[in-house]
């Protein structure tokens, strides 16, 4: 039964944006995103901390939108399933505001890492995170499901990557700037596909095409497709 599990897995990824894709009206829009992890386990010790910067473009690639700072801290609960805690600066950019309007997560998560076969990597990841946007009173409870397949290419450095991940309010704003933005239900979806390069084994780099769609509410919906990379470093 094994060895079906990478193909349902990969099938059950590209699901949510498919669906999503069959909804109302939309607008579409194309970006740039880099994202640069640093990650490390102290040597070997069930203690882990863990930097992701990220900035990112909108409008066709035309303006600078935003810049993700998270920081974590996780223990190893077994082998495969860890435990993590962290904050979440997310810097949203406008020529009027500069960045004004960032917003600040803390978040909690579970990350189930298993090995299927030398060839097969699965990770599953789920995160809550409590969002503190600026000129809002409220607090916003999110989840977030995220699904990755690792296949590594044998005799190679090379490896192919595919990612999907949820995103669920569990409340909602009736008013002020987010209104639209904030409301109980799926907030949105990335699906993303790619091909990675082990260049040591410290460092691999990912990179590929990402279909985010975001649900809007009294608003068109967001189409937006990304061109996506991952610079990691594992020490």
């Amino acid at each position: 039964m094994r060895k079906f599990l990478p193909r349902r897995t990969a099938a059950c990824l590209l699901l949510p944006a498919t669906f999503a894709a069959a909804a109302g009206p939309v607008r579409d829009d194309f970006g740039v995103w880099i994202s640069n992890t640093y990650q490390t386990d102290f040597g070997g010790s069930p203690y882990l901390a863990f930097l992701e910067l990220a900035p990112r473009t909108k409008t066709d690639n035309d303006q600078f939108a935003q810049i993700i700072v998270r920081p974590l801290v996780g223990y190893k609960l077994t082998k495969k399933l860890q435990l993590w805690a962290g904050y979440t600066w997310q810097g949203e950019y406008s020529e009027q505001t500069d960045f004004e309007l960032a917003t600040n997560d803390a978040m909690q998560q579970l990350q189930w890492v298993d090995n299927w076969s030398p060839e097969w990597n699965f990770q599953y990841r789920f995160r809550l995170e409590q969002r503190f946007f600026s000129e809002e009173d409220n607090v916003a409870h999110r989840m977030r499901h995220r699904f990755r397949l690792v296949y590594s290419i044998p005799d190679t450095k090379a490896y192919l990557i595919g990612i999907d991940e949820l995103f669920v309010y569990f409340n909602s704003f009736d008013d002020g700037r987010l209104a639209r933005s904030v409301q109980t239900g799926i907030n949105q979806n990335r699906s993303y596909v790619g091909v990675g390069y082990k260049l040591t084994p410290q460092l691999n780099v990912d990179t590929g095409y990402q279909l985010q769609y975001v649900h809007n509410y009294g608003a068109p919906d967001l189409v937006n497709h990304v061109w996506f990379t991952n610079i990691n470093v594992n020490f």
